[in-house]
């Protein structure tokens, strides 16, 4: 997504492109892979075609190309004829069409930058949709840079935020700009290295930029990029409205998938293979399945609870956050957590269960089913709504079973109840997926938002 629309914008404007083929030294999915490095740069110019059939070319592939896919993001910073280039925290090279490459295997497009450093992101699915209310939740942390680094390390990716590499004409070729040309522009290892610097964190100390104390990326990265104070009230309202479009849209996706299912029968669940996993598998389980994005509404849900807590614990003197209205630390932990409440009851959204009868949810109903949420396209639209057992949501639920890649056939509930562990997963995962719940958390990662702020005012 972020190439494609570099690559637009490029066409838009009469300017020159390339588009880098990549290898990997090893691995098992170039998503993943390491070493990942350029063996060869395909330009608009010369080209024998239009712009379109060089767009078609480099990220289509031809005679043994990869399709263009995230690990061609997936270099190491100093590689030269990479497709992108890290980046400085700051407002000068952190902008509209810059974007974040995550380890496991996804990018999103930056769209705007609040006041406060909050980063707005575009991300697209493979369905083909594109949405808008991620935020820095998106990406809780980066790989730190090592001074002492050894050759192997020189050569691991590096996610965070980054910028597409230019391309000029000289001599009538196209060329990528050099890592040097590129420094203009933001080309730094600068967000690495302050990570390794952040490893006081463990001992509970942080770091200060710019007056702040951080201890996590998305911390550095507001700190870096804040002009003005934040109100808690206005980020909750904000937040809340955002997490209730998320869900929104799981709402439209739900339905879809489970037409699907009706429509083509159960799709195959990519247990114990080495070349799949349930966030990054082939055809129609990559298509229906939501157990990236449901990750990705989780940490915006926890990212809301981390943000209230640091205000709270901050008052009054936190840096960058507007107090006003608030003269007690108690009294502004009674206002949140009405307001969330609030809030999150007027984000509402309805969904058809699987006899063709209507229920209404909000935030509220959500946060308390939160990780009952199935991403299994195959199971019925109660269950992949967390609907409790012996509710009015599950009555007459139609029974789909889940057929898995070594063959074994799965009960609806069976199913179900096996993935449990899966849905308390924090992050995408690189490996092989186990049904066996040993191999999965037995809790979920984080608490809800409420007794989180609720334990605050035990501890004054």
């Amino acid at each position: 997504f972020p190439k494609l629309l570099f690559n637009y914008y490029a066409y838009r404007r009469g300017l020159p492109a390339s588009t880098t083929k990549i290898k990997m030294e090893r691995g098992w999915d170039i998503r993943y892979s390491s070493g990942n490095h350029p063996v060869e740069v395909i330009s608009s110019m010369p080209f024998d075609g239009d712009f379109s059939d060089y767009i078609n070319r480099g990220m289509n592939g031809y005679k043994g190309w990869w399709n263009f896919v995230t690990g061609n993001f997936r270099t190491a910073p100093f590689l030269e004829d990479t497709d992108s280039v890290p980046i400085k925290i700051d407002r000068d090279s952190v902008k509209p069409g810059t974007f974040v490459y995550k380890g496991d295997g996804h990018a999103l497009v930056t769209s705007k930058i609040d006041d406060s450093g909050e980063v707005h992101f575009l991300d697209s699915h493979p369905g083909g949709s594109i949405t808008f209310n991620q935020t820095l939740s998106a990406i809780p942390f980066v790989k730190r840079w090592s001074e002492d680094a050894s050759e192997a390390s020189l050569k691991r990716a590096y996610d965070g935020f980054r910028s597409m590499r230019f391309s000029k004409v000289e001599d009538g070729r196209v060329r990528y700009f050099t890592n040097e040309e590129m420094k203009e522009f933001g080309f730094s290892i600068e967000q690495y290295k302050t990570m390794e610097k952040m490893r006081a964190v463990r001992d509970g100390v942080g770091l200060e930029v710019n007056g702040k104390f951080v201890k996590k990326y998305s911390q550095l990265v507001r700190a870096r990029l804040q002009l003005g104070d934040e109100s808690p009230v206005s980020f909750l309202e904000l937040s809340s409205q955002e997490l209730g479009n998320m869900f929104r849209e799981r709402a439209s996706f739900v339905d879809e998938a489970w037409n699907e299912v009706l429509r083509g029968g159960a799709i195959v669940f990519p247990n114990d293979s080495s070349s799949e996993n349930i966030y990054q598998a082939n055809g129609r389980w990559e298509v229906w399945s939501s157990p990236s994005s449901d990750i990705d509404r989780k940490n915006k849900y926890d990212y809301i609870g981390d943000r209230l807590e640091e205000m709270i614990v901050g008052f009054p003197d936190l840096k960058g956050v507007d107090y006003q209205g608030f003269d007690s630390r108690d009294e502004l932990i009674t206002a949140l957590i009405d307001l969330k409440e609030r809030n999150f009851a007027l984000e509402v959204f309805h969904y058809e269960n699987s006899s063709g009868e209507s229920f209404g949810l909000n935030l509220n109903d959500v946060e308390e089913r939160l990780f009952d949420l199935s991403f299994d396209p195959n199971h019925p639209p109660e269950l992949r709504w967390g609907a409790p057992e012996g509710s009015l949501e599950r009555g007459g639920m139609k029974m789909i079973s889940t057929p898995l890649k070594s063959g074994r056939i799965l009960g609806t509930l069976e199913s179900y109840d096996l993935e449990r562990g899966l849905r308390f997963v924090p992050e995408r995962q690189n490996d092989s997926t186990s049904l066996d719940s040993s191999d999965s958390p037995s809790e979920p990662p984080f608490d809800l938002i409420k007794p989180r702020l609720e334990r605050l005012v035990e501890a004054m």
